[in-house]
């Protein structure tokens, strides 16, 4: 008994903190931004490693508890027991057990099969007919095969967080041995043991006996809380930031407006909307069924909970057959009278004697057929409503987004999966022709404007155009499944045409940007042969966090603008090299290989989010990790749930679980261990991710309080705080150095070098400290490295020819003509080779020069005075 309770509650435990967890990490996804900015998830994080760190926690006393009632058990001689034992594993009642006194009636199998009841168990014993014994073990091989397919799946879904915990192990390595960038090496170790954990959390979730349904709801919620909140901040006033991205290039946008939603980001919340479109219209078509007149079923493709149910009772009715005719005879007179009836009980009803009673029974049962055909049709009705509510948000967010990539995307991935199953073509265009449609029109609508909106007219429009597609939809679908012949062909031909009147709508208004030139796309070529070659320089490991932040002005070959590398793939590249790369891929094809096997109707919204990735900075948003962490675990979720309805009898498993015991007995005391030894490290390691969190928090609160402040004093006191909780972060060094003496000021920039060697700000604050000194070796060494940090900056080229002047200038007047003439050569030197490098791209053209990178006309004033200076610094030694 207390096995059962601890048994009992650590499973309600682990459901209610899996979903705690899992809409705790959607709702913080939502407020910050889809997690794009660390900085903002210091405090989230510090609380998240905390409540991870305390489940971790209870996870241990429980498992602990757990094992020392077995072991006390075990001691009293009451474990080496068979009956309680087989019964409990084989669902029957145990003593203070919930089930009550044991007698438990199997019906799964005559539910499967439509048959009478086969087995019925009275103590733990089964009194079966020879027949009903054959069907039960045919039944018995086709579910122990999904049953251990199942096993499978969930083998293959422990790839997800070992992987993720993989790239943590990377980041941990790059962390110890001199990263590029100690703090973007950090961040990124935070984050990969926050995928980690919230991966954990789903595949606990995923195993629970609610699983499903927390999975889906965590989705669903997503999904319209992004989507509503986007459309609000247009069409009903809600305050917003940035969910519009204004620009005035047509290149850019036609309408001069895009909606970017909570991500502030169009391509990334365009991407992430056709991930949630697709998911509803595939889950939608899976659901497609074709009723007759009287609304029985006559071809449907079902879902797959359905496909496994039907598979399952096809299987027994194939054995059923083997059933003799007198078996079942006997069978259905047992059943007639509820239990076991008399010789002479069942030759009375044979001869006739309660014929009336008969007929009333049939009259029941008629009735009793017609009243389930109703409420299953009115079941079916609710699921098909509650499957096309949310298209048409997910549509109309989709295209105000005006993303071209999230809409090829899109349409890749669904040619891509009804490539596998082609059948759906037909219930793909039923169910998406009014939303889409509707969204279409929205769209038209809102781009005459720009995307502003009153928030009366607005909220009016969005909500006729959201009843007009589900109520459109409902009777579009309603209408297919029922009609036959040429109503079904012109039913079909207008879901065609209002699929072909959407696209032309949106179409004819951004067919420029798409047949176009695509200087965005140019753009992205270039980062790519950049990355290419910066990744090539470490190529197995990488160089640590956030590489191609802190080493893309060093490394592009253009004056481009661009902090992110814009694909998902190349990022991970060049963080970690090929290993760190192996292990994204090994968990995308697991992710993708446990869709495909458990629930192929989300690989459409996989697909989106791996082709995306691709192209843009998808992976830079943990809200994108989540949504492709939560996929998988769904899968499975409903692969047991599926296996759970479809479960064999018991008394298939008593033999073998009696065979397997020895082992398992054997087995236990090791992975006792390593269980406590999993769980400690577990709880370990998000006790001290929970510390660095809050450091990160704490050093990021004080600096922003010193840049609030005008008092010098109390900046520095500040700043020198935030260097104390968070040494890593330079930009705290640089703020700091600034308001401290020469020397001082050195030495705390070179500190912070050895934890950013390629950090801009900390070398380009150095040369101005060198080039304020009195050595131009010095000052010139610095400046140089600072040029190589950033290649392209003209404005830094243009201040180092002013402070070798002014150095100069400095040296002339105290005398020392060496150093006078030492800084006029350097500087000379720096503005020739500023001035080919200006002239070089003068000659490449104005394209993809974004940071406007010329020859200043001032260089030409300070060419003459370091002339002019060199020529005093020779002749002044001359007359000497």
């Amino acid at each position: 008994m207390q096995i059962n309770r601890f048994r009992q509650y650590g499973g309600m435990a682990v459901t209610l903190g899996c979903g705690l967890a899992l809409i705790a990490a959607g709702a913080a996804a939502c407020m910050l931004r889809g997690f794009f900015f660390v900085g903002e998830m210091y405090l989230f994080l510090t609380g998240w490693y905390a409540l991870c760190g305390v489940l971790t926690l209870g996870g241990l006393v429980l498992y602990a508890a757990s094992s020392w009632e077995m072991r006390k058990l075990k001691l009293k001689g009451k474990l080496a027991g068979k009956a309680e034992p087989v019964r409990a594993l084989a669902g029957g009642g145990v003593k203070g057990d919930t089930g009550g006194p044991v007698k438990r009636e199997i019906t799964e199998a005559e539910r499967l099969a439509g048959s009478k009841r086969l087995v019925t168990y009275h103590g733990g014993r089964a009194a079966t007919t020879r027949a009903a014994v054959e069907a039960v073990s045919g039944s018995g091989r086709v579910l122990g095969g999904s049953v251990s397919r199942v096993r499978r799946l969930k083998a293959i879904v422990w790839l997800l967080p070992g992987c993720c915990m993989v790239i943590c192990i990377l980041y941990a390595i790059h962390a110890f041995r001199g990263p590029l960038s100690s703090q973007g090496t950090w961040n990124e170790l935070l984050r990969w043991g926050f995928y980690a954990s919230y991966a954990l959390f789903a595949v606990l979730a995923a195993g629970t006996r609610r699983g499903g349904a927390l999975l889906a709801a965590v989705w669903h919620l997503l999904g319209l809380v992004i989507s509503l909140s986007a459309l609000l901040a247009v069409c009903g006033g809600l305050p917003l930031p940035y969910a519009v991205a204004y620009s005035q290039s047509p290149e850019v946008s036609v309408t001069g407006a895009r909606l970017a939603g909570l991500l502030q980001y169009p391509n990334a919340f365009g991407a992430v909307m056709a991930v949630f479109l697709l998911e509803r219209l595939f889950s939608a078509a899976s659901g497609f069924k074709l009723m007759g007149p009287s609304g029985t079923v006559n071809g449907e493709e079902g879902t797959e909970e359905e496909g496994g149910a039907s598979r399952g009772a096809a299987s027994l009715e194939e054995h059923g057959e083997e059933v003799s005719r007198a078996e079942q005879e006997n069978i259905a007179s047992s059943e007639a009278e509820g239990g076991t009836v008399s010789r002479t009980g069942q030759e009375n009803i044979a001869s006739g004697e309660v014929k009336g009673e008969a007929l009333s029974s049939a009259g029941e049962t008629a009735i009793a057929g017609r009243e389930e055909r109703a409420w299953r049709r009115t079941a079916e009705l609710m699921r098909t409503a509650a499957r096309l509510l949310p298209l048409f948000p997910y549509a109309a967010a989709l295209l105000l987004s005006e993303s071209r990539g999230a809409w090829l995307a899109a349409a890749a991935a669904g040619a891509a999966a009804l490539l596998l199953k082609r059948q759906l073509f037909v219930p793909l265009l039923i169910t998406g022709a009014a939303p889409v449609a509707a969204a279409a029109l929205l769209y038209r609508q809102l781009a005459r404007s720009g995307l502003a909106a009153e928030p009366l007219p607005g909220l009016l429009l969005l909500a006729g155009l959201w009843a007009g597609a589900w109520l459109a939809g409902l009777w579009l679908h309603r209408r297919v499944s029922r009609a036959a012949g040429k109503h079904r062909a012109a039913l079909l031909a207008l879901a065609a045409g209002a699929w072909t009147a959407a696209g032309s709508a949106v179409l004819l208004l951004v067919r420029a940007r798409i047949t176009g030139p695509s200087p965005t796309a140019d753009a992205r070529g270039l980062f790519y042969r950049d990355a290419w070659k910066l990744a090539a320089e470490a190529p197995w490991l990488g160089r640590g966090g956030e590489t191609w932040r802190h080493t893309y002005l060093a490394a592009q070959s253009r004056p481009y603008v661009g902090t992110q590398v814009h694909s998902g793939y190349l990022d991970i590249l060049l963080n970690l090299g090929m290993a760190g790369l192996a292990a994204v891929l090994l968990l995308l094809l697991a992710a993708g290989g446990l869709v495909f096997k458990a629930s192929p109707r989300l690989l459409p919204p996989l697909f989106v989010i791996l082709l995306h990735s691709a192209v843009d900075f998808d992976w830079s948003y943990g809200l994108v990790w989540l949504l492709l962490l939560l996929l998988p675990a769904w899968a499975l979720a409903e692969a047991n749930s599926r296996t759970a309805r479809t479960a064999a009898p018991p008394a298939l498993y008593d033999s073998r679980w009696q065979r397997s015991k020895p082992t398992v007995q054997r087995r236990k005391r090791p992975r006792r261990l390593w269980g406590y030894a999993g769980i400690s490290v577990l709880c370990g390691l998000t006790l001290l991710f929970s510390g660095l969190s809050f450091q990160a928090m704490k050093g990021a609160a004080l600096f922003k309080q010193a840049v609030r402040e005008n008092d010098p004093a109390v900046q520095i006191t500040l700043l020198q705080q935030s260097l104390r909780w968070n040494p890593r972060e330079p930009q705290t060094a640089v703020a700091l150095s600034r308001l401290l003496p020469q020397k001082q000021g050195v030495d705390l920039l070179l500190r912070s070098l050895s934890f950013s060697p390629g950090n801009v700000a900390i070398h380009g604050e150095l040369a101005a400290r060198y080039l304020r000194g009195s050595d131009p070796g010095e000052a010139l060494y610095w400046v140089r490295r600072s040029q190589q940090t950033d290649h392209f900056n003209a404005a830094g080229r243009l201040a180092a020819l002013r402070g070798m002047l002014e150095m100069g200038e400095r040296s002339l007047a105290e005398g020392d003509r060496r150093l006078a003439a030492d800084s006029a050569a350097a500087g000379l030197e720096l503005l020739r080779q500023y001035s080919l490098l200006a002239a070089k791209e003068q000659e490449r053209g104005p394209q993809h020069n974004d940071r406007n990178f010329t020859l200043f006309p001032q260089s030409k004033g300070i060419y003459f005075h370091l002339t002019h200076l060199q020529s005093q610094a020779a002749l002044s030694s001359s007359n000497r």
